[in-house]
């Protein structure tokens, strides 16, 4: 008889206490992915702020782009700042990194991009973008994917994913 009432007293305490563990568990959002595609058009430069050359390579920091932005999440603008650029001035073969702020009204999403460029400053450039940090309509953003950027024109095609939380 003892063991049943402890039993029942367990299962009051867990009845009254199930309500408290319900509303401290967060809610989980469902996630949607979608295909994201945008172009790119580059309608101003500035910078960089250091150029040096050493061993026939170029090497650039802050060099910045602004650019017309028409994608999967609307029409706006697209700032990059290549933070580090590398470019042998025998081969043209380069790398970069570099990060980006998309603004589509109040809304800005921001990530990273880093890749090749073949051809020099006036060849391609290939590679990988992630965005992660989104504010406004983009709060709950992701979008990752790759970029061809024809660097003597400043355009550049775009193709991904982009997921909604």
């Amino acid at each position: 008889m003892e063991r049943n009432k402890k039993i029942a007293i367990v299962a009051t305490i867990l009845l009254v206490l199930l309500p408290l563990f319900l509303t401290a568990v967060p809610t989980v959002a469902a996630m949607t992915k979608a295909p994201y595609w945008a172009h790119v058009q580059v309608t101003g430069t500035s910078g960089p702020t250091k150029v040096w050359f050493a061993n026939s390579i170029m090497q650039a920091e802050n060099m910045t782009w602004v650019c017309a932005y028409n994608g999967t999440l609307g029409v706006g603008i697209i700032v990059v700042n290549f933070g580090h650029l590398m470019v042998s001035t025998v081969t043209g073969q380069g790398t970069f990194i570099a990060t980006w702020t998309i603004t589509v009204g109040d809304s800005t999403l921001s990530g990273t991009a880093n890749g090749r460029i073949t051809g020099g400053l006036t060849g391609t450039a290939t590679g990988y973008f992630a965005g992660t940090h989104g504010t406004g309509t983009f709060a709950r953003i992701e979008k990752m994917g790759t970029f061809v950027t024809n660097l003597a024109t400043g355009s550049e095609d775009e193709q991904g994913v982009i997921i909604f939380h």
